[in-house]
């Protein structure tokens, strides 16, 4: 007899804890989603913002070499590098048309002509943007306005350093 009630007691006890552990995860699996969430969208933003510069850098290069050959007839040569930076930004998953691409003089506003023979062996920024709703997963309310930049300095031209 004391077998069955002492089971009896281990039963209702363990009845009663159930409806704990439900509470305790209702309570808990909201700040564990946001927090996982919050991560996987940290994590897509600095992949994005890495994607963002290997771009501006392969644009970079094509800006400061020799790159006459590669221009088309209809298109000029700030077309060209802006075009493939779009085409790399695109091929790493991001949306390329959305990004607004910049090619100026480092220290001002003021457009660089990569086509002028007068621009050569001087800086030239390269400036890629794009508004992080473009790039989000998840609608942030509190990131909204916030934009990805990328932006590198390169020289126009080459120098050989040995002659």
């Amino acid at each position: 007899m004391k077998a069955v009630r002492s089971i009896s007691r281990i039963r209702i006890q363990h009845s009663k804890r159930r409806g704990a552990a439900t509470v305790e995860l209702a309570m808990v699996l909201p700040l564990l989603l946001t927090l996982v969430l919050g991560v996987a969208e940290f994590s897509r933003a600095i992949n994005s913002y890495n994607q963002m510069f290997a771009a501006v850098r392969e644009g970079g290069r094509l800006a400061a070499m020799d790159f006459s050959e590669f221009v088309n007839n209809n298109q000029t040569a700030n077309q060209k590098v802006e075009r493939d930076i779009r085409a790399f930004l695109s091929a790493s998953g991001l949306p390329g048309d959305d990004m607004t691409i910049t090619i100026t003089e480092p220290d001002s506003d003021v457009t660089f002509n990569l086509a002028d023979s007068n621009n050569y062996l001087r800086n030239v920024r390269i400036t890629a943007s794009i508004p992080y709703s473009s790039i989000s997963s998840l609608p942030m309310r509190f990131l909204g306005d916030t934009t990805l930049s990328a932006s590198m300095v390169y020289r126009k031209g080459r120098v050989d350093l040995v002659q």
